[in-house]
């Protein structure tokens, strides 16, 4: 008895997971079949769309073909009023229209109606043809002159063995009691299909079929003009008139208005719960990461892999609306002289110095500090829930650290400087308080670089005056001559201001560089250098004289002017350059 209550509980549940199994699928595929059946509909629609923007596309590009046809005819009007009614050299006006025109068949002047001019000459019978005459052509003719309009009427057989569209425009001339006479038609036979070669060939290549047709002037009934396929499915449609008939141009995908092969595949492939859970779940994982991919790359700097200003921004205003009220310090820092860096070793190094700073701040502020770059070589940080006496000492540190980047085989260092201020002590807007870090680091700026300084209120614009000032405009009109030189082997010239130029009487920097084959050597007599050469090192390893030295030698201006200059100078070792001289030049009738 035990054994067949316990054969019939597993009978139970083995029934009971068949109908939760089958809910489960019956469920999963009444809403997958909505789901596809959605898809297909909005597929539906989307090769709609796409149907009547092809149409209205190449319709009006068609429309454009036509116009450049119908030009040539208001080129002829133009010329028959001009010339009173006849053209002088019409087979020469005609064979130039027609070089230019690819589509034209042939070119023909029927005034009254009557062929009396053609070209090619080919085609010479088909003059004195009353087109009146034609009941296939009259009321096309009829409706043109009536309507003083260009008509297109067509197609039918040309001579070269293919069909054409006759672009007729009625001319008129003034006559004397001030009314315009009719004088006739202005004509040109375009060939078709090649009118429409480029039009079919792009609606081919897109995966469509066409029909273009048009009404006769005057008419109602649409007839094919051309078509890829005698009936199409529900077209998309857009007509449009000119030259006094209708067109229409109609086109449908060549596959049909079905699902699409993969989708088809997509519809077959989720006949199954496992493969419609999988599959709706990898689209919206797929999804999902794609939108944290796309707001992770609007957020980052590439460079760096910091956030750059939006993302840094917009972390930094979302803590602060989280903790309105709780204490925080913002920073602002960069590299001091980066410019150096960029001109001295190429973007690339100051890439790589950039890349460097960033792994730093990232090593020395971990989360949940909010590490960002401005722009250049700024950088911003966000210490939350600390204030600027609790973050001081961890800045502090980082100021002083060794900053370095190896580009090459080389390693060069480098520093920085900060400036921060308090949240919400300081400013209680995110904007204010990064413009207060912003003064506290031009405070630092100002104070020599390579330090740290929290926002004060004394701490504003009147600072960045002084900062405006470059050094280059400062020294080159300083009144001295001033030379900044490598202490090295080759002695090459690294700065000259205008005085020095002018001492030399040259006018321009590369003048002087010219001049002075822009080394050291070059700016000494002769005659004099070796002894300068000796008494400057002399001077320089002397005790207590703190790399100072003062010489007196000759030189030769580029005007061939010699006189006696007083050289003071200072040896100084610098990061980029190494040991360099600083040097003021006198001339010898100011220091006598």
């Amino acid at each position: 008895m035990h054994i067949k209550q316990l054969e019939k509980r597993t009978k139970e549940q083995q029934e009971r997971q068949r109908l939760i199994t089958l809910a489960v699928f019956l469920v999963s595929l009444l809403v997958y079949m909505l789901i596809m059946g959605r898809l297909f509909e909005h597929e539906r629609e989307m090769a709609g769309e796409r149907c009547k923007l092809n149409a209205q596309i190449y319709a009006e590009e068609l429309e454009k073909d036509f116009n450049q046809s119908s030009v040539v005819t208001e080129m002829l009007s133009y010329m028959i009023a001009d010339e009173g009614g006849r053209i002088r050299d019409f087979p020469a006006a005609a064979a130039a229209m027609l070089k230019r025109s690819p589509y034209i068949d042939t070119i023909m002047l029927a005034p009254g109606g009557v062929i009396e001019d053609i070209y090619p000459e080919a085609h010479r019978d088909f003059t004195n043809r009353d087109l009146f005459a034609l009941p296939d052509r009259a009321q096309s003719l009829e409706y043109s002159q009536s309507r003083k309009s260009v008509v297109l009427q067509g197609p039918f057989q040309l001579r070269s063995e293919s069909e054409g569209i006759a672009v007729r425009r009625p001319v008129y001339l003034a006559a004397a009691d001030g009314q315009d006479r009719f004088w006739g038609f202005a004509i040109v036979a375009i060939r078709v299909p090649d009118i429409f070669t480029d039009t079919v060939e792009d609606l081919k290549a897109t995966g469509n079929d066409y029909r273009l047709l048009k009404t006769e002037p005057g008419e109602e009934e649409y007839h094919v003009v051309q078509a890829s396929k005698e009936v199409l499915d529900q077209p998309a449609i857009h007509t449009f008139f000119f030259g006094g008939c209708y067109w229409r141009l109609e086109v449908a995908p060549q596959r049909g208005w079905g699902p699409s092969f993969p989708l088809l595949i997509s519809f077959f492939l989720g006949f199954g719960i496992v493969f419609l859970l999988t599959g709706m779940t990898y689209l919206l994982q797929r999804f999902q990461a794609q939108r944290k991919y796309l707001h992770h790359l609007a957020n980052t700097d590439a460079l760096t892999g910091l956030y750059n200003r939006q993302g840094f921004d917009e972390a930094v205003s979302d803590w602060l609306y989280d903790h309105p009220d709780t204490k925080a310090t913002a920073v602002i820092l960069d590299i001091d002289n980066f410019k150096l860096v960029n001109d001295l070793y190429s973007h690339r190094a100051g890439d790589e110095a950039l890349r460097s700073l960033a792994r730093l701040m990232r090593q020395h502020f971990p989360e949940p500090v909010i590490v960002g770059r401005n722009g250049g070589d700024e950088f911003c940080l966000f210490l939350p829930g600390l204030s600027a006496e609790q973050s001081e000492a961890r800045l502090q540190a980082f100021v002083e650290r060794l900053h370095a980047f190896r580009y090459g085989d080389q390693e060069h260092s480098y520093t920085v400087s900060l400036g921060y201020a308090e949240y919400p002590t300081q400013a209680r807007s995110r904007s204010n308080l990064f413009q207060c870090a912003d003064a506290a680091l031009y405070a630092v700026k100002l104070n020599g670089k390579r330090g740290l300084s929290r926002y004060a209120p004394h701490v504003g614009e009147a600072g960045r005056s002084q900062l405006a000032f470059g050094l280059q405009d400062i020294a080159m009109h300083l009144p001295g001559a001033i030379l900044i030189y490598k202490a090295d082997r080759d002695e090459e010239i690294l700065f000259a201001n205008l005085e020095l130029i002018h001492l030399f009487d040259c006018t321009s920097i590369e003048e002087f560089f010219t001049y002075t084959g822009g080394t050291f050597r070059g700016l000494v007599h002769p005659d004099d250098y070796d002894a300068v050469e000796k008494d400057i090192w002399q001077q320089v390893h002397q005790e207590g004289s703190s790399g100072n030295d003062a010489v007196i030698y000759r030189i030769v201006t580029k005007k061939g002017r010699i006189f006696r200059v007083l050289d003071k100078g200072r040896l100084v070792d610098t990061d980029f350059y190494g040991r360099i001289f600083y040097v003021v030049l006198l001339a010898e009738d100011s220091w006598q």
